[in-house]
């Protein structure tokens, strides 16, 4: 209700009365009609009220106004319904004159008359600048008119109203000079141009009977652009329907450019109907007034009575008196602002307001009985009435074979999942093949036990008689095979409940809801892909059918990998597993296992299917399931070993080696080799039987190199300090005497740094006929006179000789290797060729060592070489050694003259001398002086050499240095030792001082800082 209003008198004419008043939606215009055929027109914002002078002697029935004005001084253009049936278009402007008693009439044109009084006039076109509406191109209109018996529609282009010629003056006297010219034709004169002669071209709606008046009203909702529904009060009862503005977009007819006079015979009412007035029990029967259009009800105003009823049902919703609410005073008029939608009742002197709440509250419930299901969610408030209606649909859909839908609808209801899901699992879809509609759905529900195969049966009956195949074009009911029954997967509709009641389960997360759905679901596809596999194992497969397995499949997949999968996956993975088992899908049970990354699910499927090859590159692409190998090492040695050796290597340090040693023999040689050499060397196993099983495997090995590879392996895991470990264990060790026995013993006491027991090592070495391994055994254990046994056991005389020029063997063990070198080439090779020659390699042997070797029956002469070649060797040693005694004679003279002159040498001192160290007088106290030149007090010098003495001299030196200051006859008894520790050499220039050179000047970083600060300082 407004807070604050003027009173303004119209007229001064006591008998005059108001015949009618007009205000626009915005409340700025204002058009007042007086019975005596004088208007007026004022603004909000004028003072006082003008006269219309071109409206003088006509009674206004109607104004139809510019919605789109925002002008506060002029309409713009509008239509002026008259009592006599005359529209006219009008600007009217107000006049700033004060004094002036009528206002600017800028245009003033009759466009039509019709045959009775317009009671209704209303314009319905988009509002400039709409998107729908080309800019620069005439724009389609329609004028409503109504008359107390017709309802015209005038159709027409009209341009766009910036253009029109009309806004262009300001200035009333030149707009009349232009009107009268014809310059200026007005916005609407083109709507009607073509109806001006001829009315029979308009679009008419005419009922019988009338009461002298009626009421046209059009309904717009805020957010749109056009009205969207009309009513028009008639004598036979509320003409009410839809606007399809949609036609007014017909780009044909807006651009049209035919005869402009010509006729457009269109029409925007759609939906009709006529709406009964209502009568209630006990209510006098009266005649409407005028009525009031809202988006779902029609209000209707009687002498003293206000009715609303609903459009859509027809039904009288409300009835009240309003003498009570007007002061007894009869109802005048009832309207509505179309700004803010509140709804006034008038009387000649009171006006009150009629409030309009929850009008939508039966509306879904209307549209819901009309089967009318998206109107009805639209206006729906609760969940419950929303339930309401997806079960009505549901129910509907259901009823008509659209099961589809049906399955979604009643997803989202209340209604009990077990009887839905009962309904759905007895439910099929049959399409008719041949029939009155062809491909028409039947809406049948049956219970399906098995496929249909009626295709095949209708196709062999064809062939068997085709004589009557033109006979059969009529339909025969009671004839089965002329109905081609196609079974479509009886589980869909079943499946579209699941999967939509399934998306909604997971929004609550309810896990064991969701687990039961996703396994019931997951049963139905995993059967639907069985139907579908069986089919299309058949030969001649359509390309159809392996698209809808391929189709099913992916629907599976989809599934399983969805995140509701993903959170009841802990619970249900072990059944989901199952059902896929059970329908003998081993196509998707790989694929669900790869997904979730089970892998050693997947492994136990492939490996209980023997496909070897997979599961052996699931363990070498993952090598987090390593712990599977020792299940299934065994059976895959054989069948694919060197894919298994890769997939050890790979898991690395996950596997012992050591449970994996049974697999480990299965394998071919070559693949355990490697398989051990990877764990020795990479992993650096110690494991004692992963060595045993190396070594047993170079020794065993058929290839030629086996020698050479056992040997590098035996050097690389070889302690060098073998042979000081054992050297004590053989020592008194006759050759009868327990070896291994003696090997073993001392092996425990190698036994965290070897990894191997070499006693095992010799044995299976010896055994396998490795020679060179055997020889490097015993040479490591320092049994060096074995290794040469059984190098000449083997006839190897040359690798005998190997071990006896080997750095670790003493000369004296070294002379008597080689007698047993010799031994056996002289005794048991017979050689004395060969004899000889061992004199030449070996300068430990000589020639009296071999003689008592040879036999007594040999000759000389086969030793005369040598023995010269001996002799001339004895002669060159004799005069190497007389040389060498003539050197140390001469030697042995220099140094006893040398020693003769230094007992008579001496230096001279100047009197003033001082100490090289402190400065002072030299004769002050003791001292030693040096040929270079140096002299030190006796206790300086051996300040300055101690720093520089091995522990052991520096604790003799202070030793005697503290007999010395008890006793002063120590100094010259023990004179020789003091000076071999303090004056072997200068201190300043001789030895020690080229030693210090490398040393630094402060022993530490403190040291260093402390003397930089304190030079800084002074």
């Amino acid at each position: 209700m407004c807070s604050s209003f003027k009173k303004t008198e119209i007229c001064q004419q006591s008998d005059d009365r108001v015949h009618n008043l007009f205000v626009d939606s915005r409340g700025c215009h204002i058009v007042i009609s007086m019975q005596s055929g004088v208007n007026y027109y004022t603004t909000r914002k004028c003072m006082k009220i003008k006269q219309l002078s071109k409206a003088k002697d006509l009674l206004i029935d109607s104004v139809a106004w510019n919605p789109f004005n925002e002008s506060d001084t002029a309409t713009q253009e509008i239509l002026i319904g008259a009592n006599d049936g005359s529209i006219f278009e009008a600007v009217i402007s107000s006049s700033e004159e004060r004094l002036r008693t009528t206002c600017n009439t800028v245009l003033w044109k009759n466009l039509i008359k019709l045959d009775n009084s317009v009671t209704g006039l209303a314009v319905v076109r988009y509002p400039p600048g709409s998107p729908l509406v080309p800019v620069g191109e005439p724009q389609m209109c329609v004028v409503f008119a109504s008359t107390p018996g017709r309802l015209y529609q005038f159709v027409g282009r009209i341009q766009s109203p910036d253009l029109t010629p009309s806004r262009l003056y300001i200035n009333a006297q030149a707009a009349a000079t232009a009107l009268r010219e014809g310059y200026l034709p007005g916005l609407y004169a083109p709507v009607f141009a073509a109806y001006a002669q001829n009315l029979s071209g308009s679009k008419c709606v005419e009922f019988p009977g009338s009461y002298g008046y009626s009421d046209l009203k059009l309904f717009q909702k805020n957010d749109e652009e056009v009205p969207s529904q009309f009513a028009w009060m008639t004598a036979s009862g509320i003409y009410f329907g839809r606007l399809d503005t949609t036609r007014l977009l017909d780009p044909v007819l807006a651009s049209s450019t035919t005869d402009p006079t010509a006729t457009v015979r269109i029409s925007l009412t759609s939906q009709v109907k006529l709406i009964p007035y209502p009568t209630m029990a006990g209510e006098s029967v009266g005649l409407p007034l005028n009525i009031c259009l809202t988006e779902f009800h029609v209000i209707i105003a009687f002498a003293d009575r206000v009715k609303a009823v609903n459009l859509l049902d027809e039904r009288a919703v409300f009835s009240r008196s309003t003498l009570d609410a007007l002061a007894g005073a009869q109802t005048g008029a009832i309207c509505r602002d179309a700004a803010s939608g509140l709804l006034w009742l008038h009387s000649c002197k009171t006006l009150c307001q009629l409030t309009l709440d929850h009008e939508d509250t039966r509306i879904w419930k209307i549209h819901l009985e009309r089967d009318e299901f998206n109107d009805a969610r639209k206006y729906c408030k609760t969940a419950e009435q929303l339930d309401q209606i997806n079960c009505r649909e549901a129910e509907f859909c259901f009823a008509r074979g659209d099961y589809i839908r049906s399955a979604e609808l009643f997803a989202e209801t209340s209604t009990p999942f077990e009887e839905v899901a009962l309904r759905f699992s007895q439910t099929s879809v049959l399409t008719s093949g041949k029939g009155d509609v062809e491909g028409a759905p039947v809406a049948t529900g049956i219970a399906l036990t098995e496929d249909y195969g009626v295709d095949g049966e209708h196709r062999k009956f064809e062939k068997e008689e085709p004589e009557e195949k033109e006979n059969s074009s009529t339909p025969d009911a009671a004839m089965p095979l002329g109905l081609n029954l196609q079974l479509l997967t009886p589980s869909i509709p079943l499946k579209v409940f699941l999967r939509a009641k399934l998306k909604l389960i997971e929004k609550t997360s309810d896990e064991r809801q969701a687990a039961i759905v996703a396994l019931w679901l997951i049963e139905l596809l995993l059967g639907e892909i069985g139907v579908y596999e069986d089919r299309c194992g058949k030969p001649c497969v359509p390309l159809a059918r392996q698209e809808e397995l391929s189709s099913v499949r992916g629907e599976f997949r989809q599934l399983i990998t969805s995140s509701v999968i993903e959170k009841i996956l802990p619970n249900c993975k072990d059944l989901i597993y199952k059902l896929l088992l059970n329908h003998g899908n081993h196509t998707d049970l790989v694929f669900f296992a790869k997904n979730i990354g089970d892998h050693d699910r997947l492994i136990d499927h492939y490996m209980s299917r023997g496909a070897h090859t997979e599961a052996v590159f699931v363990f070498t692409t993952h090598p987090s399931c390593a712990q599977k190998l020792y299940q299934y090492s065994a059976q895959l040695a054989s069948s694919e070993p060197r894919m298994l050796v890769d997939a050890l290597i790979r898991a690395g340090r996950r596997l012992c080696p050591c449970r994996l040693l049974p697999s480990v023999l299965l394998l071919p040689s070559d693949e355990a080799i490697r398989y051990l050499e990877f764990v020795v060397d990479q992993l650096q196993c110690q494991e004692q039987a992963i060595h045993h099983q190396l070594i047993l495997l170079y020794s065993g090995s058929a290839s030629p190199s086996n020698d050479v590879r056992l040997l590098g392996y035996l050097k690389r895991n070889t302690s060098p300090s073998l042979c000081e470990v054992f050297a004590g264990a053989f020592d008194g060790l006759n050759e009868s005497d327990n070896m291994p026995q003696a090997l073993s013993s001392a092996y425990s006491t190698l036994e965290p740094a070897l990894p191997y027991d070499p006693g095992f090592a010799i044995r299976t070495s010896m055994e396998n006929g490795c020679l060179r391994s055997t020889i490097f055994l015993l040479q490591s254990l320092g049994l060096f006179k074995q290794a040469v046994e059984e190098a000449l056991s083997k006839n190897d005389v040359a690798l005998a000789k190997e071990v006896v020029n080997s750095d670790m063997i003493g000369i004296d063990t070294q002379r008597v290797l080689w007698l047993r070198i010799a031994r056996h080439v002289i005794t048991d090779k017979s050689n004395p060729q060969e004899a000889t020659a061992l004199l030449q390699e070996s300068a430990l042997l000589g020639l009296e060592d071999v003689f008592p070797l040879f036999p007594d029956f040999v000759t000389i002469d086969e030793f005369r070489e040598i023995i010269c070649a001996s002799l001339d060797t004895y002669n060159s040693q004799i005069e190497q050694l007389k040389s060498e005694m003539r050197v140390t004679a001469e030697s042995s003279n220099e140094i006893r003259t040398q020693l003769n002159n230094l007992k008579s040498h001496f230096e001279l001192i100047p009197e003033n001398a001082r100490c090289s160290h402190c400065l002072y007088a030299l004769a002050l106290r003791t001292f030693y002086v040096f040929p270079c030149g140096h002299f030190f007090h006796t206790d300086c010098l051996m300040n300055l050499v101690r720093p520089h003495l091995a522990p052991s001299d520096a604790a003799r030196l202070a030793a005697l240095y503290a007999r010395s200051e008890t006793d002063g006859s120590v100094v010259q008894k023990f004179r020789s030792h003091f000076d071999e520790l303090v004056a072997a050499d200068c201190v300043l220039c001789g030895r020690i001082a080229v030693e210090s050179v490398t040393r630094l000047y402060f022993a530490d970083a403190q040291t260093y800082e402390a003397e930089r600060k304190l030079w800084l300082s002074s």
